[in-house]
C-alpha cells in the first residue's frame, strides 16, 4: 500500500471498516492515528447470547456515505490517538475520540 496522506483513511480501508461494522451487533471499530497517519484499524465483536440468533445488519448506501464522511472528517484531525466507533444492536451507537498529545523536552521524552 502507498503512503497514506496525513488526516486520511484510504476509501478501500474505508470501505472494509464499514463493511465490518454491518457485521457487528455489538462491539466496535477503531482508528488509531500516529504522526497524523492511520496506523491501525482494530474491529471486535461481541456475542450477547440473548442476541446470539440476530442477523447481521443491512445499511442503506445513504447511511453509509454519511457514517464514511463523519469518520473521515473526525479522523481528519487527529494527530495522535483513536477514533472509537461503538456499534449497539447493529447500529452505530457512539464515536469517541481519545487524543493523546506528545511533550518533548521533559525527562522522559515520548506520550
Amino acid at each position: 500500500m502507498k503512503k497514506i496522506k496525513s488526516g486520511a483513511i484510504p476509501n478501500e480501508v474505508l470501505d472494509f471498516a464499514l463493511d465490518e461494522m454491518q457485521k457487528i451487533l455489538s462491539g466496535e471499530v477503531i482508528f488509531v492515528a500516529q504522526d497524523g497517519r492511520l496506523m491501525q484499524v482494530e474491529v471486535t465483536q461481541r456475542r450477547r447470547l440473548v442476541d446470539w440468533s440476530e442477523k447481521n445488519s443491512s445499511w442503506s448506501n445513504e447511511v453509509k456515505v454519511n457514517l464514511a464522511n463523519q469518520i473521515a472528517r473526525e479522523f481528519s484531525t487527529l494527530a495522535y490517538g483513536r477514533l472509537v466507533i461503538k456499534i449497539q444492536k447493529g447500529r452505530v451507537s457512539q464515536m469517541e475520540r481519545t487524543v493523546q498529545s506528545r511533550f518533548t523536552g521533559l525527562d522522559g521524552e515520548g506520550i
